[in-house]
């Protein structure tokens, strides 16, 4: 099964310099990806969107997706957050 891992908003400024609607995916345990990919990001959610990948359903997954948010917390405290929403697309 492929995820679609998805930019949905961008609080602050984004180190990565992700913007909405940028997107990645796992198939499998492979990341594909036309650009770099944050690795605090990455870690935030790569549990949850294995397990999509693998099959797994999850029940508070409902039908708009999952949404993580990267570990940096923004304005005072580090430069901004980004929200992802992780979706089974195939």
């Amino acid at each position: 099964m492929k995820v679609e891992i998805r930019v949905v908003d961008v609080e602050g400024r984004c180190a990565a310099e992700y913007t909405p609607g940028d997107r990645f995916y796992l198939n499998s345990f492979l990341l594909e990806s036309e650009r770099p990919v944050c690795i605090h990001a990455l870690l935030s959610l790569s549990h949850v969107a294995y397990a999509l990948s693998h099959g797994a359903e999850l029940r508070s997954a409902g039908r708009d997706g999952i949404y993580f948010s990267c570990p940096d917390p923004g304005k005072p405290l580090g430069d901004g957050k980004v929200v992802f929403r992780l979706e089974v697309v195939e």
